[in-house]
């Protein structure tokens, strides 16, 4: 079985783990792949879908792995005992879902080691809600699928010091390691920010001139990151 996309950048992200949970697993394939390749020992998937569940259920039963993969129907961690697991990978839903399952679980989280994170929206709200509670983003990735891109990040237990808001929205560690497609991904944000302002200052109500300053302060920021990234790019 081959991963690609989206799914192969969680899974190369994945740590060395005696246990994984894989929340919101649907049909399965990250943790059988995740076992298969001996990097997760055992894995538990969690659906809050049982007929969703039954799509992984089929898939591990395929692949002969149902003595070291199990299947558990429940809400995000809701069905994960504390202790159990030494990596949680919560891929393919909004950030502040994601948030929402970490924030819930305190219990579980706390004896995790190890957080592989794919928000689909809200990525620099999830960061600055990891920042702020506890924890460190130690590393993160892009990926990209046609003309939408994926932030893979990697968080652990500790403290981090974001300096600029710009870093929630364009993650840190994406700069401090040159992730190959960094500057495509900034002139999308830089792109997508300015036809927003195009189309607010289009509408000219005094709502829109209180956003219109703020997303122009965000693309300078935007246009910040991306000058500072092309000279090292030149050096």
């Amino acid at each position: 079985m081959r991963l690609k996309g989206r799914l192969l950048s969680v899974a190369e992200m994945v740590p060395p783990s005696k246990c994984i949970v894989d929340v919101g697993t649907d049909h399965g394939r990250l943790p059988v792949w995740l076992v298969k390749r001996g990097i997760a020992e055992r894995a538990i998937v969690t659906d809050i879908s049982a007929a969703s569940l039954k799509k992984a259920e089929a898939l591990i039963k395929a692949h002969g792995l149902e003595s070291l993969i199990e299947p558990r129907v429940g809400d995000g961690l809701s069905v994960v005992y504390p202790g159990e697991a030494d990596t949680v990978v919560i891929s393919g839903m909004g950030g502040l879902l994601i948030r929402d399952i970490l924030k819930n679980a305190p219990q579980v989280t706390d004896s995790v080691k190890t957080f592989v994170l794919q928000p689909m929206r809200n990525q620099g709200l999830l960061r600055k809600w990891l920042v702020n509670s506890g924890y460190a983003i130690v590393d993160e990735s892009l990926v990209r699928e046609k003309d939408k891109f994926y932030e893979v990040m990697v968080a652990q237990h500790g403290k981090q010091h974001i300096t600029r808001d710009v870093y929630y929205d364009i993650g840190y560690m994406l700069i401090q390691k040159k992730d190959p497609l960094l500057k495509e991904f900034i002139e999308y944000k830089m792109a997508k920010t300015a036809a927003i302002i195009e189309q607010l200052e289009s509408k000219g109500t005094p709502y829109s001139k209180k956003g219109i300053d703020g997303l122009k302060r965000k693309l300078e920021d935007y246009r910040e990151v991306y000058q500072w990234v092309t000279r090292c790019d030149r050096l």
